[in-house]
């Protein structure tokens, strides 16, 4: 809700499916970064962020994953 409250367009994946799978989805939706919340980024209070098109990712706080997905 925080990317929301921020004015970002989210869209949340449900299905019980391996992280291959997600990612396909994603990039078939032509969607540029993915936010990845598992067990140790909710713990930390941090999110895993991933450019789908370069293959980049880097974990950060949530007020900097706004700050990227927000370019």
């Amino acid at each position: 809700s925080s990317f929301r409250n921020a004015g970002i367009n989210t869209e949340i994946y449900t299905l019980n499916k391996k992280l291959k799978a997600k990612f396909k989805y994603a990039e078939k939706l032509k969607i540029k970064y993915l936010a990845i919340l598992g067990e140790e980024e909710i713990q930390n209070g941090t999110v895993s962020i991933k450019n789908i098109e370069t293959g980049e990712q880097q974990t950060v706080s949530i007020e900097d994953a706004i700050n990227i997905l927000k370019k």
